[in-house]
């Protein structure tokens, strides 16, 4: 009987320690689908482009996507650093209170956020990892918790 109740007592806190597993699990997987929306809304929101003809200019497509996803993001932010470097060199190559100067820290700071948004899916990918590993040990928790508790 002893025995019995050592057995019942494991299983029962092997199972409780699963769906704990099963629910931070389901929270993990919920707010990384949640953030990489919430990113890919945001960057939409910008109609940000990858060197694409503008409305108006000979080629426009209405159709065309914006950057929404971390590749795309990436290769703005590629596109951007290669423009600068190409026109104006480095920030310590511009001379202070220049145009120039001024547009060189624009663009530093399109291609930052464009980083931050790369990031951003880069963390939200992590945490839907996270997310699944903890709901398949959850439910292999939950399994061995109710076999070792259903046994005699």
């Amino acid at each position: 009987m002893e025995r019995y109740i050592k057995y019942h007592t494991i299983g029962l806190f092997v199972f409780i320690v699963g769906i704990v597993c099963l629910v931070i699990g389901s929270v993990f997987v919920w707010q990384a689908m949640d953030v990489k929306a919430k990113i890919q809304t945001g960057l939409a929101d910008e109609m940000i482009t990858t060197g694409l003809p503008a409305e108006g200019e000979e080629g426009y497509d209405p159709n065309n996507t914006c950057v929404d996803t971390a590749a795309e993001a990436q290769a703005a932010h590629d596109l951007i650093l290669s423009h600068m470097r190409a026109d104006p060199g480095r920030y310590g190559d511009t001379e202070r209170g220049s145009a120039e100067r001024e547009q060189y820290v624009d663009g530093i700071t399109l291609r930052n956020s464009l980083m931050i948004a790369n990031m951003g899916f880069g963390v939200s990918t992590i945490a839907l990892g996270v997310g699944i590993f903890m709901l398949i040990t959850g439910i292999a928790l939950s399994g061995t918790g109710l076999a070792i508790r259903l046994r005699k």
